[in-house]
């Protein structure tokens, strides 16, 4: 009874700001909520990784399963002026990133993005949506700047 006492107390002394950033989130909103079940749009599958949607014409496929762990992988293109490519890397990355130069053609940078489809003067970025870990991403761009192709995927661990 005494420790619980001292719990209540000591709770007193938190400031409120450090107790609204260990809440728990609302599981009706999307946006803090990890999405386990497939995505069935590309701007799903965008959002679930954690990455903007471009102005542009999206197109949503399977993506390579290279693991059991997956609960899904799919593959969001797109096609756009080099201004759009450019916009939406800035909003998804921050200004001035490129993205990484592709050293040669093959060179490996995802499981989920086959050999054949990198080339030298191709540019990449990787990551993971910060508010669910276990949505990641490959980003593979064209060496014209125009072509883009997500690989999203979600693993269960």
């Amino acid at each position: 009874m005494r420790r619980r006492i001292a719990l209540i107390g000591a709770l007193s002394l938190v400031p409120p700001s450090l107790l609204t950033a260990c809440s728990i989130s609302d599981p009706k909103n999307e946006k803090t909520t990890a999405m386990t079940s497939k995505p069935s749009t590309p701007e799903e599958a965008l959002t679930a990784v954690g990455l903007p949607v471009p102005d542009a014409e999206l197109t949503l496929s399977e993506g390579i399963v290279n693991t059991e762990l997956l609960e899904w992988s799919l593959r969001v293109t797109f096609t756009g002026s080099a201004e759009t490519v450019q916009t939406w890397m800035a909003d998804a990355f921050g200004e001035g990133t490129n993205g990484l130069p592709v050293s040669e053609d093959g060179a490996p940078i995802s499981p989920r993005i086959a050999p054949e489809e990198v080339h030298t003067g191709m540019r990449w970025e990787s990551g993971s949506n910060p508010r669910d870990p276990n949505a990641t991403y490959t980003v593979l761009i064209s060496s014209d700047g125009t072509d883009v192709v997500v690989a999203a995927a979600r693993t269960t661990r």
